[in-house]
């Protein structure tokens, strides 16, 4: 069964299905916020830019329904792997978020994230919207560009990808983001928890004092101190492995 499309028109439409799976979940280019038609026109664009930056490759089984059918299976999970190799440690700074805010106590205190698109913590939120803006000014977006241009050029559209090479990758990836969601929120879970036993051993000691009433503003207090101190550098942190997932992978 032949298909009415030429080798360079395929070739095309698999760099468009890559850069498609690699906008959709992406830090910036994967935003709920951004209309789908907005994301599909931008990888359009990008998508004309690296076929043509990468010297117009061939697909050459252009006329056999099932590898083409293939090819663009394999084009679109090595997107969204590259996509989700640098969001999976962005979020870690939305998943210490949420840890912190629980330990705080905020975690009942929830309203619309912007990021996910979904309701979470407000600690949570501060940290998403750090990371990102970190992320974009160390120029994640244009990470995300170069990474393709170059994989255009080192995979060509139609190139054989080992499935689980991706997996493994996604996995280790997706441990990568639990160790540093840990680093993250390790501080100030800490700082939480020695006020809370502080606050027991003066209640044990002088207990007339009534100190138990006051148990919630001493961990706020003490997580909000520790929050002002960690928050910019571990936003910067995950920042920069979410842009070293994408330089490396």
């Amino acid at each position: 069964m032949a298909l009415s499309l030429t080798p360079l028109a395929a070739a095309f439409i698999l760099v468009v299905i890559r850069c498609a799976g690699l906008f959709a979940v992406v830090p910036l280019f994967g935003l709920p916020a951004i209309p789908a038609r907005v994301r599909m026109g931008a990888a359009l664009a990008v998508s004309v830019a690296a076929f043509l930056g990468a010297g117009a490759p061939a697909f050459a089984a252009w006329d056999h329904a099932d590898r083409f059918i293939i090819a663009a299976f394999a084009e679109a999970m090595l997107g969204l792997t590259a996509g989700l190799a640098a969001r999976l440690v962005l979020d870690a700074a939305a998943a210490a978020g949420s840890a912190i805010g629980m330990s705080m106590g905020l975690s009942i205190a929830a309203t619309y994230d912007p990021v996910h698109g979904v309701e979470s913590p407000s600690v949570s939120q501060v940290l998403s919207l750090l990371a990102l803006g970190f992320a974009v000014a160390g120029g994640i977006h244009r990470e995300a560009v170069a990474w393709l241009c170059r994989s255009v050029i080192e995979i060509p559209p139609g190139s054989p990808i080992s499935v689980s090479d991706l997996a493994v990758r996604i996995v280790g990836q997706s441990a990568t983001a639990i160790a540093l969601a840990i680093r993250i929120a390790f501080p100030v879970l800490a700082a939480v928890t020695i006020g809370h036993l502080s606050l027991g051993l003066l209640n044990r000691t002088t207990p007339q004092l009534g100190l138990s009433n006051i148990g919630f503003s001493v961990a706020l207090l003490a997580g909000a101190g520790a929050l002002y101190l960690v928050a910019p550098p571990a936003a910067l942190m995950a920042a920069e492995a979410a842009r070293s997932a994408l330089i490396g992978h």
